[in-house]
């Protein structure tokens, strides 16, 4: 405003000398070869003043005129006003016109207006056609000593022509951020300043972009023909300015990493109002609403710095999770469990943050959860829980009609939970159906550390569980018998399953222990599982029923060590299976089970069909026994006992009739032997004549 009230000054102090001299003569012109004043010089400078029969003409020029930076210099300077009115302590020029050029803002040719009372400091100025960027600026300027206002308009501007045209004006830090981004647009501008001496008191502005395309070099942050409209307030005083802005964004495409928004199908608008006290560098933001049109409504509040905040509050209203989860949840689960879901229900939130502590409660309605890949789900949950940091004992209650883990059913349960200081533990044992059988979890903990890391730990038992229900909807083989045992400490630490101790399960009237049983990333694109296994006393009659291979009797033991599967699929693992030493129990076997070890062992089936042996059902053995060890897709494998061109899987002994069953392939490519116990599960078997 400075320079402002300076050219009005000169204007006006011309316009007195003229009324001194004005019944003398008819004209005045002079010419000064250089002129300074203050911040302003001149270089031939004239002057020419002239009373007409429609009044008084002012016409001016200059070689250049220099003006203090950022404007600088203007070259081949004219001013014209040809209409002067004179009333009582009032000069006004109706009709003026300014033409010069600038460096940075070409040729000008400016219409204005102007009013000066000098007599009590009060000026007024209209400018239009002001060149900037190839847009029409128009500009209504009112000074005097206590305040000024100033209203800046232009209605058809372009983006990226103002921004290239401020550039050169801004210092190295703004102008190195400024050009790490692309940016067009259409835009529409009003603006109103006030305030008083050097102070801005107010500003008022409404800001229209009409296809904003945006983008940062890193391509993280990227607009494509959005329709925005930004208005809002600020006032300021003395250290605190008090602000409330509006933005409305209609159409187009926003994405924002790693969250992407379509416009055309939902439109959003941003309401806030708060404060910034600009010495302790503290902003308030005491009222803010985000409302995602269909989707979703967040009411939020924060006070804190720019860098870390003091207090925080966010609450998600009760939505439809199936609209939110695509657009505000999955992006930024991708490629973890919960990256791929179907979902259907309601859900709320709220987050209160003080300091260093904060609460999470989440309101849920029947809320439907699906893995896409079938690992998971969960149907008709409802209830709440919370989840806090601090010391205070937050407690949640969560019901579920029924869910399904790996293609394993469980039923309908309630959990209750107790949180605080990270933590969550059960408030009550959890009983969960599965299948005809329950998992009983006495105890459940779960940690989640200052370094962003999860883990928990549960015990319990598995009552038992029909074998023919659990393959049913596993889709195996139809197995006989019931599963159940005793669940000792599982935890998970650093994407790992574990169990400290051994796992009992009741098998085949055996009994199996599986020991160190670890589970890496389980739910991940890749799972591992590494076990070692220890099978006692199975029953071969209800084993061999259980898969249609032909009847044995008898008991079998075995041990599975160094077992590994990547993505369920054995990669490695040592097998030995054999008659226990001293089994004093029945041990028959069938023609159709010898000649199915007998292809799984390499070599020829149906023999017995084509001997005088055909006549007998069944044969009696000494011990029977199968090893394979597996490595990079080989198993080599061994029985019982070296035979002369082989090994012994079945080796003969006890009452006539009796037989040998002897293998002849050592090492056998491991999808060839699944092949082969492919068919051996699908033949029917020697046809005895």
């Amino acid at each position: 405003m400075k320079c402002f009230s300076i050219w009005l000054g000169v204007f006006t102090a011309v316009l007195l000398s003229w009324q001194c001299i004005i019944f003398a003569n008819d004209r005045l012109n002079f010419t000064v070869l250089h002129w300074q004043f203050e911040d302003i010089r001149a270089q031939n400078l004239a002057v020419d003043l002239k009373l007409t029969g429609q009044g008084l003409l002012l016409n001016a020029t200059a070689d250049f005129v220099e003006l203090a930076e950022p404007i600088g210099q203007l070259k081949r300077v004219t001013l014209q006003c040809s209409d002067i009115e004179f009333r009582s302590a009032q000069t006004d020029c109706t009709a003026g016109k300014l033409i010069f050029t600038h460096q940075t803002l070409g040729l000008q040719k400016i219409d204005f207006s102007v009013k000066l009372l000098p007599g009590n400091n009060h000026y007024q100025l209209t400018i239009s056609n002001l060149k900037v960027a190839d847009a029409n600026v128009s500009i209504n300027a009112d000074y005097n000593q206590s305040m000024w206002r100033v209203s800046v308009n232009t209605p058809d501007a372009s983006l990226a022509e103002l921004v290239a045209f401020i550039l050169p004006y801004l210092d190295v830090e703004k102008k190195a951020l400024l050009t790490e981004w692309e940016l067009d647009s259409g835009l529409s501008l009003q603006a109103n300043f006030s305030g008083h001496a050097q102070q801005l008191d107010q500003l008022n502005f409404d800001v229209q972009l009409s296809a904003l395309d945006l983008s940062d070099d890193q391509g993280k942050y990227v607009t494509e023909n959005v329709a925005m409209t930004l208005s809002g307030e600020l006032i300021v005083k003395k250290q605190t300015w008090q602000w409330h802005t509006d933005i409305q964004l209609a159409s187009g495409q926003a994405y924002a990493e790693p969250v992407f928004v379509d416009l055309n199908d939902s439109a959003m608008v941003i309401n806030a109002t708060g404060e910034w006290h600009s010495f302790e560098k503290y902003l308030v933001i005491s009222d803010a609403l985000i409302n995602h049109q269909d989707i979703v409504k967040i009411k939020g509040r924060y006070l804190g710095s720019l860098q870390k905040s003091q207090v925080l509050e966010l609450i998600v209203q009760q939505t439809d999770i199936a609209k939110l989860y695509p657009v505000w949840l999955q992006p930024f689960a991708l490629g973890s469990a919960a990256g791929q879901l179907e979902t259907a229900g309601k859900i709320g939130l709220e987050f209160k943050q003080k300091a260093d502590n904060y609460q999470l409660s989440v309101e849920l309605g029947n809320i439907f959860i699906d893995d896409e890949k079938s690992r998971f789900g969960l149907y008709g949950l409802n209830g709440n829980v919370s989840w806090t940091n601090n010391d205070s004992i937050s407690q949640s209650e969560l019901d579920w009609q029924g869910g399904y883990v790996y293609a394993i059913p469980f039923g309908q349960s309630n959990l209750e939970i107790e949180t605080h200081l990270s933590s969550l533990k059960l408030s009550q044992p959890l009983s969960l159906p599965i299948l005809d059988g329950a998992l009983m979890v006495n105890e459940f903990s779960l940690l989640h550390s200052t370094k962003n890391k999860t883990q928990w730990t549960f015990d319990g038992l598995l009552t038992p569980i029909s074998m023919e229900s659990l393959s049913t909807a596993m889709n195996w083989p139809l197995l006989h018998g019931k599963l159940s045992g005793v669940i000792p400490k599982v935890s998970y630490i650093n994407q790992q399953v574990k169990i400290d101790g051994a796992l009992m399960v009741k098998l085949f009237e055996g009994t199996t222990i599986i020991r160190d049983l670890r589970l890496h990333k389980p739910l991940g694109p890749l799972p591992q599982l590494y076990a070692n296994i220890d099978l006692k006393g199975l029953d071969l009659e209800v084993l061999t029923q259980t898969f249609d291979f032909g009847k044995i009797s008898g008991k079998l033991d075995g041990e599975l060590t160094d077992l590994r599967l990547s993505n369920w699929q054995p990669v490695q693992f040592n097998a030995h299976f054999a008659t226990p030493e001293g089994d004093k129990s029945r041990q028959r076997i069938s023609q159709k089970a010898i000649d199915n070890l007998s292809q799984i062992g390499g070599g020829v089936g149906g023999i017995i069909s084509r001997s005088f042996l055909r006549f007998f059902e069944d044969f009696s053995y000494q011990k029977l026994g199968l090893s394979c060890k597996l490595r990079n897709e080989t198993c080599e494998m061994s029985g019982v006992g070296d035979a002369k061109q082989g090994y012994y899987i079945v080796k003969g002994g006890g009452l006539p009739p009796r037989i040998n069953v002897v293998g002849y392939t050592r090492q056998v490519n491991w999808p060839d032997l699944i092949e082969r116990l492919k068919a051996v599960s699908q033949s029917s078997g020697p046809v005895i004549q």
